[in-house]
């Protein structure tokens, strides 16, 4: 396998890129952990029922606007200039502005196989103005069939969100959510760089990417 890019996971999307109702109502809300503190973000763990793998959570004050930050959200074909490992993104169908079926395809380091996922995407915003993405890992009989003839693994259970909160001085309080099952073994130091370490490289590279020229004069599309 060709050496790996080393950028940065939204979701995971997952990303990504994998990354719910978040954790489609498995766990409370008053179960989150403290797990570490670095460069203003807050991160946050907890066991999700019949899964090996725990939810993590970050939280930070980003400076940028939230329009920008949805845009970024929203530019599936930018996710390899910003999110890490991903190699291509795609929206496959978008009912409307606050819905989208986005294809991920992320390029994992050698000897693991590279993983895909088919997330649904689904936008709210309240009356204060706070922006809040749902993303869920979907069934798709296509991308299966491909994901096979590719030797890729598919990601069937993957669940993230997105929350963004205006300030009044223009920043914009973020809090990202995941939990995802890999479907199949990963070592233990690439799933802390994919999931446990995700929200402090994450912040970082969507605030670097939303400051981009491309991103200057965005707004909200719904």
């Amino acid at each position: 396998m060709n050496t790996k890019k080393n950028q940065y996971m939204p979701l995971i999307y997952f990303t990504i890129t994998l990354l719910a109702s978040f954790m489609q109502g498995t766990v409370s809300a008053d179960e989150w952990q403290p797990a570490s503190t670095k460069n203003g973000v807050q991160t946050f763990l907890r066991s999700v029922e019949h899964s090996k793998y725990k939810a993590v959570r970050g939280e930070a004050v980003l400076p940028v606007n939230v329009a920008k930050l949805v845009a970024v959200i929203n530019d599936a074909p930018a996710c390899p200039e910003w999110a890490d490992l991903c190699a291509e993104s795609y929206i496959q169908q978008q009912p409307s502005a606050r819905e989208a079926f986005i294809y991920t395809r992320n390029d994992m380091p050698w000897p693991v196989k590279d993983r895909e996922v088919l997330a649904h995407l689904t936008w709210s915003k309240n009356a204060e103005g706070q922006v809040t993405m749902q993303s869920t890992a979907v069934a798709d009989e296509i991308i299966r069939t491909t994901a096979k003839q590719k030797n890729i693994v598919r990601i069937a259970r993957a669940n993230a969100s997105w929350q963004f909160t205006p300030l009044e001085d223009g920043n914009t309080h973020t809090i990202f959510e995941i939990h995802m099952d890999p479907n199949g073994a990963i070592p233990g130091w690439l799933l802390n760089r994919l999931i446990i370490n995700s929200p402090f490289t994450t912040f970082e590279s969507l605030t670097r990417q939303a400051n981009k020229a491309k991103y200057g004069d965005a707004e909200l599309p719904f």
